[in-house]
């Protein structure tokens, strides 16, 4: 699951919020449109998210999702280049977006006066982007400037990135949502053009708007803004990652303080909605806080480890990850490092924990369930992704799930997954003395 938040058992703070509930709506062109009143606040939220991410993409134009992200910003046809920044300086508020492996989200937290402005910024980007080339030019710039940053001049984003590229063979997971360099720095406007064509239509998207608003009145307003939009056919052929045959191992060396370690495992797409939830479950196990089983052991009590993090990275339309990543001291080796956390793998696989344990992590999975409806934007970015992909009956379900998970099913769904055959591990090793080749500060706006 997306770490989603979670409802905490003991401690329940209520709020107007907690009632809260969507309505749907679907127009004939086939946007899916979710509203939410909440008069709590004078403020609304809008986000919009599109069913298209890397999974979408191919080799030369990867990370392109992104890149066409970063002009939604830069103008379209009846709204000028920085016109929702402005907006939003004027009436307060925040507005992003975000690029992920499955799907591209927008959204814009804002006072009410300003709810007709934005829907009218939102439904011009579906369809009237300028896409001018001299600014598309300065934006892959921007984009590529970004991608040094994240990733070529981060040890942890390097690691990252190294890890997938590792992990997966053939899907289009392998990249992440930044892409190649060599493809960033070769995008065309053209290519971008098509790709705009392709995915930008109201059958491929979630529009939720919540807040302080008429449900019915915002109806109308969306239904005159983005009735008239055409759906487009929208044909996706993503090839399949085929079974992982054996251990995969690479060395990687980047300025970093620590030596780090990333384990990956091959698990199943988010849709499989029980396993998914055991694996949330383990994570809170293992890595849930300081009191965590592996943190507890490894960082706070035996010291063997530096820090150590991990968690279940589950994707739509095939398999996911579920990675771990640790920094290691100097007196322990990587394949020391690795057998420690494998121990700690071994005592969930062979349930080699307390009723009370479990009963914690249910407790810190609750917890953060409530934190993830403690604003409208959290709440919406939920409901935009869980409804996107037909998941909302998961989404409303999930703590009655969680609750429902034995100790036998950690244990069946860790001896399922967490295998030697399926594992991918990436050494990164220290390269002292080294700086990195461009200036490390980022100088582009990060969307």
């Amino acid at each position: 699951m997306r770490r989603i938040a979670i409802v905490f058992l003991v401690i329940i703070l209520v709020s107007p919020l907690a009632d809260a509930r969507f309505v749907h709506y679907k127009l004939s062109n086939g946007l899916n449109v979710y509203l939410e009143e909440d008069h709590s606040l004078p403020i609304v939220n809008v986000t919009i998210l599109y069913k298209v991410g890397c999974v979408d993409e191919y080799n030369s134009i990867t990370g392109i999702s992104h890149m066409l992200e970063h002009m939604n910003f830069r103008g379209s046809k009846h709204y000028r280049d920085g016109f929702i920044d402005d907006l939003t300086m004027r009436y307060g508020g925040i507005n992003n977006a975000q690029t992920s492996f499955d799907f591209t989200v927008y959204f814009t937290t804002i006072s009410k006066k300003a709810l007709k402005q934005v829907l009218g910024f939102y439904a011009d980007n579906m369809d009237n982007l300028m896409l001018d080339k001299q600014k598309f030019l300065k934006e892959r710039s921007v984009v590529y400037q970004e991608r040094l940053w994240r990733i070529d001049n981060s040890a942890d984003g390097f690691l990252y990135f190294t890890l997938h590229n590792l992990a997966y063979k053939v899907s289009p997971y392998r990249w992440t949502p930044i892409g190649f360099a060599y493809d960033i720095r070769h995008y065309t406007i053209d290519e971008l053009r098509d790709y705009y064509e392709k995915y930008y239509a109201p059958n491929d998207a979630v529009l939720v708007i919540s807040g302080d608003i008429n449900a019915n009145t915002v109806l109308n307003l969306v239904k005159r803004l983005f009735g008239s939009k055409k759906p487009k056919p929208i044909v996706r052929h993503i090839t399949k990652e085929p079974t992982q045959l054996g251990r995969r191992i690479a060395y990687i060396k980047k300025p970093s303080e620590f030596k780090k370690i990333a384990i990956a495992f091959k698990i199943p797409s988010i849709k499989d909605q029980r396993d998914s939830a055991v694996l949330d479950l383990i994570t809170y196990l293992l890595f849930g806080g300081k009191t965590a089983i592996a943190y507890d052991d490894l960082v706070r009590k035996n010291h063997v480890l530096v820090d150590i993090s991990g968690w279940n990275e589950g994707r739509i339309w095939d398999k996911g990850l579920y990675e771990i990543f640790a920094d290691i001291p100097k007196k322990e080796g990587f394949e020391e490092a690795r057998r420690y956390i494998w121990d700690e793998i071994e005592r969930i696989k062979q349930g080699d924990f307390s009723h009370e344990f479990l009963k914690v992590a249910k407790e810190k999975a609750a917890m953060d369930y409530a934190l993830s409806k403690e604003t409208l934007r959290e709440r919406n970015m939920n409901e935009a992704f869980y409804a996107a992909f037909s998941l909302l009956n998961y989404y409303n379900n999930y703590l009655k799930i969680i609750d429902n998970i034995t100790k036998e099913d950690i244990e069946k769904v860790a001896n399922k997954y967490f295998i030697q055959e399926h594992e991918t591990d990436v050494y990164l090793l220290p390269k002292k003395g080294v700086k990195p080749a461009v200036n490390m500060r980022f100088k582009g706006s990060l969307r």
